[in-house]
């Protein structure tokens, strides 16, 4: 199998080096053509746009951030489609909103591809130790042709229904994650201002039913009160807040989007969305 990756950020290189040691033929393209050149030296090839990956692959996988990068790789003026293939199967691993993947699965019918959905969960470390969870919503069909892919860098892929359900399961499972965020936020900002030592607390959570890999690296935090600025703490745990905030207000948004769709509310996700900043620790907690 002859596999793209358009999109070679922190997730995106990842899944590309763990397919290379694997022994796949890997091609990749990124907006920023200097996000290429690790992967070129692991023997990669290069593309210069998505169309012309699509000319060399099998599958393409689609691992960019938003919407509005999704619609401009498939269906751009030099996107997947332009290729004129009608045997490619393309795979969206970005999580996005539903009618947005809906509109390029069926722009991909048209031009005669298979275009589906792949959530994908486990960070960039699972990626390169290739244990990513991969949700799939697609035929059987499809997921059989794509399972080398698929099974390079995760460690479970299962197909949770057709078009749209890999994206549904995907924002469910980052649903649970950011309202654990905020429930251990809270937890330690109760305990600093009550005087309890927080590395303490840290080390009890993590003996108890309360553990989780996620819950752990938030324990990881000194203190949820505002580092001194310039502190080493403050400015490691800030390039971690930065990268992760913008994600999370788009994953929340889209799980959210869902619910209104269902016609159900979720009380509490509403609230996490709304304190993202302030659980990352962008902003000054405030006293009542």
């Amino acid at each position: 199998m002859r596999l793209g990756f358009v999109g070679v950020g922190a997730m995106g290189a990842a899944m590309a080096g763990r397919a290379l040691q694997d022994g796949l033929e890997v091609v990749v393209c990124d907006l920023n053509p200097s996000a290429c050149e690790a992967l070129r030296e692991q023997g990669a090839a290069v593309a210069t746009s998505p169309r012309e990956l699509a000319a060399q692959v099998d599958l393409a996988a689609v691992v960019v951030l938003d919407d509005d990068q999704v619609r401009e790789v498939v269906a751009g003026e030099n996107g997947l489609l332009a290729a004129g293939r009608d045997d490619l199967d393309i795979v969206i691993h970005s999580t996005i909103h539903l009618p947005t993947l809906y509109e390029v699965a069926e722009r991909a019918q048209a031009a005669g591809c298979t275009l589906f959905d792949a959530g994908v969960s486990g960070h960039s470390r699972g990626a390169e130790r290739g244990q990513l969870a991969v949700m799939v919503g697609s035929d059987e069909a499809s997921l059989e042709r794509c399972r080398p892919a698929f099974e390079s860098y995760g460690g479970l892929v299962v197909r949770v229904g057709g078009l749209g359900a890999g994206m549904k399961a995907k924002v469910a499972r980052n649903l649970i994650g950011y309202v654990q965020c905020s429930a251990v936020y809270e937890g330690l900002r109760l305990a600093e201002e009550a005087g309890v030592d927080v590395p303490a607390l840290a080390e009890i959570v993590r003996h108890s039913e309360a553990q989780s890999q996620l819950v752990d690296f938030f324990l990881s935090r000194p203190s949820v009160r505002p580092a001194q600025p310039g502190s080493e703490s403050d400015r490691q745990w800030r390039e971690v807040a930065v990268s992760t905030v913008p994600v999370a207000h788009k994953d929340l948004s889209a799980a959210l989007s869902l619910a209104r769709e269902l016609g159900i509310r979720l009380p509490i996700s509403e609230e996490s969305e709304r304190r993202v900043e302030a659980v990352w620790g962008l902003e000054e907690g405030e006293r009542l």
